[in-house]
């Protein structure tokens, strides 16, 4: 190129600050482009090297004295794309939390002592790092590591990081409350951390107001300050994921989320994971092309990151890859975890309709199974974009509507309601009658084998949520009787048209491995849409694979000696080949012949036995 171009790129750091590394991974071939661009602030290069460093994923460091080398590399990289991104919450520790190794070296043990030794030499703002190790340390059964996981949030928040600010507040607020001079004033720290843009503590805050604690406020402002947070919460316009995703249609999405659901379940994740996991997909969805035969891919990874986030039971790597049905490799999630924190610029955890769920269920007590049906609502609402058209929060109060009148409750809108809300009965209407259509529709949308997709229902037809999802709700024409509404024909779902023309794109052994039995009914209806290695071994075979998953996939790259799962510990278990010797068959009369669990292309390393 002309040297004076040549000038511009080499010395204008903004150039490599705004350089995009979407699809790129660090390599040796491009290392020396990727050190470059994130020494001068790109944010994407310095997460990926950070990520690459730590697993060990495409930089081929030899084996002797790896986990030193590169947690040292991975320790900079990680310190820096946290400096170059202060506008989000920290979120490095997702990487290097715990469980670490117990014998043999540990990348992350290595990551988090230099982050350590770094904040004691530099006299730089260091609140974020400091965070981050805090959250590491909170997470070990260790009282003298909790002590000292809250003396570095005191020093963090001393520097201005507003979310250690917040986690302080919540170490201390049970003690906080058996004083009333004590707890009012804790009460107005939360109101000064929420008006400076913790989401956290908006969501307390509104709790607090919404439950009477009324910060010394009247009444009215009480429910002001709650009103003021709802209104606030802005429609999140999915519909232009079909813009940028050019080979994607609403049922393919649908497909996912169900699928997400599914794994959910099986896992046992809360509803906010479930929500978090949807939001951070929809997110990439909007900003970044992904082809049909990686939305998969991008749907387990959001879910690893976010169990990450929330969650002391994390999915593990191994445990994601092996859900997949081996349909990709290790490798490929540890780089789509970097792809998607790169382009959702480390943001995380965003406001979702399960948090003014959690408010709203403070301010009207409700009946346990009023309750499970507002909760089956929200998740309902998950698997349509077309809903998008309204707020988290108009969706959440709208869905509070909603299952009281299914359950005819008189007043189902209190003047209560209105206020700490801002929405009215009216404003609602239009929404509680789209959710009720998109989410109790007859006509249960199904994949192109015809397959309904009833993850969600399933979910709720467990006893804990005392079996809602299999009660009969009231017709459309009655929803609308009662609400003094004319009814209209809700006409076809766009989600029932060219079913044929979709692809299958998931494979998933999870199906049949709920926590939770559920009914044979249900297992066959789902059974012939993915793919089951455990669906014909016995409950106690079953138990024993569930203790040893990880394992079966330890052939995997990344550090033998930096185990994620909580199970693979030293002395747990003795290897792959100790596990079990069982044959697993599969049977799929209209795409597979029979095939064992010789086949280790398909299968995965380990199932042989």
């Amino acid at each position: 190129v002309h040297s004076h171009l040549k000038y511009l790129v080499d010395n204008h750091a903004s150039v490599w600050a705004c350089a995009s590394f979407q699809e790129i991974w660090p390599s040796p071939s491009n290392l020396q482009m990727f050190e470059r661009a994130a020494e001068r602030g790109n944010f994407e290069a310095a997460v990926k090297l950070g990520i690459a460093y730590l697993y060990n994923e495409g930089l081929s460091i030899s084996e002797e004295g790896r986990a030193e080398v590169n947690g040292l590399k991975a320790s900079h990289f990680f310190s820096l794309a946290e400096r170059l991104n202060a506008a989000a919450a920290p979120f490095i520790w997702l990487f290097i939390r715990p469980p670490w190794s117990l014998s043999g070296s540990c990348c992350k043990a290595v990551v988090y002592e230099s982050l350590k030794a770094e904040c004691q030499l530099e006299k730089a703002q260091k609140g974020s790092i400091l965070h981050c190790l805090a959250k590491v340390l909170s997470l070990f059964e260790d009282e003298e590591k909790r002590k000292e996981s809250l003396e570095m949030l005191e020093e963090s928040s001393k520097q201005g990081c507003l979310n250690s600010s917040y986690l302080l507040w919540e170490s201390n607020r049970k003690a906080a409350m058996s004083d009333p001079g004590r707890y009012l004033q804790s009460l107005r720290k939360l109101r000064d951390y929420a008006a400076k843009g913790c989401w956290e503590a908006q969501i307390a805050l509104a709790k607090a107001c919404g439950n009477g604690n009324q910060l010394g406020l009247e009444a009215k402002s009480s429910s002001e300050t709650v009103s003021q947070i709802f209104q606030a919460s802005l429609p999140i316009r999915k519909q232009s994921i079909f813009t940028v995703q050019k080979g994607m249609n609403e049922t393919m999405r649908y497909i996912l989320i169900d699928w997400l659901v599914e794994v959910a379940t099986m896992k046992d994740f809360s509803s906010l994971c479930l929500h978090m996991t949807v939001g951070c997909v929809d997110r990439y969805l909007k900003l970044r092309p992904v082809p049909r035969a990686r939305l998969q891919l991008l749907g387990i990874a959001c879910m690893v990151i976010c169990t990450r986030f929330i969650s002391k039971e994390i999915l593990t790597i191994r445990e994601a890859v092996w859900l997949t049905d081996n349909t990709y490799k290790y490798e490929d999630l540890v780089r789509m975890m970097g792809e998607i924190i790169s382009a959702l610029e480390g943001k995380i955890r965003m406001p979702t309709v399960v948090d003014y769920k959690e408010v709203l269920s403070n301010v009207t007590s409700l009946e346990r199974r009023t309750l499970h049906l507002y909760s089956f609502i929200c998740e309902l609402s998950l698997l349509n974009t077309s809903l998008c058209v309204y707020s988290p929060a108009r969706l959440a109060a709208a869905a509070l509507l909603l299952a009281k009148i299914l359950h005819r409750q008189a007043h189902p809108w209190t003047s209560q309601l209105a206020e700490c809300t801002g929405f009215s009965l009216e404003d609602l209407l239009p929404c509680v009658l789209s959710l009720y259509q998109k989410c109790f529709h007859g006509d249960v949308p199904k994949d192109y084998r015809q397959v309904s997709l009833t993850a969600v229902k399933q979910r709720f037809e467990d006893e804990r949520y005392e079996e809602i999802g299999k009660e009969k709700m009231m017709s459309y024409s009655q929803l609308c009787s009662l609400l003094g509404v004319k009814q209209e024909d809700p006409g076809p779902s766009p989600l029932h048209k060219n079913v044929v023309e979709i692809q299958t794109f998931l494979s998933s052994p999870c199906g049949k491995r709920t926590k939770r039995r559920r009914e044979d009914s249900i297992q066959d209806d789902r059974g012939s849409f993915v793919t089951t290695p455990t669906a014909e071994l016995s409950t106690q075979e079953e138990s024993l694979l569930d203790n040893f998953l990880d394992w079966s996939l330890d052939t995997c790259s990344g550090y033998e000696g930096d185990q994620e799962s909580e199970g693979e510990r030293e002395g747990d278990v003795t290897g792959p080949s100790g596990i079990l010797d069982v044959t697993v068959l599969y049977v799929d009369p209209t795409e597979h012949c029979c095939q064992d669990s010789s086949d280790e292309d398909n299968l995965g390393a380990g199932w042989a036995g």
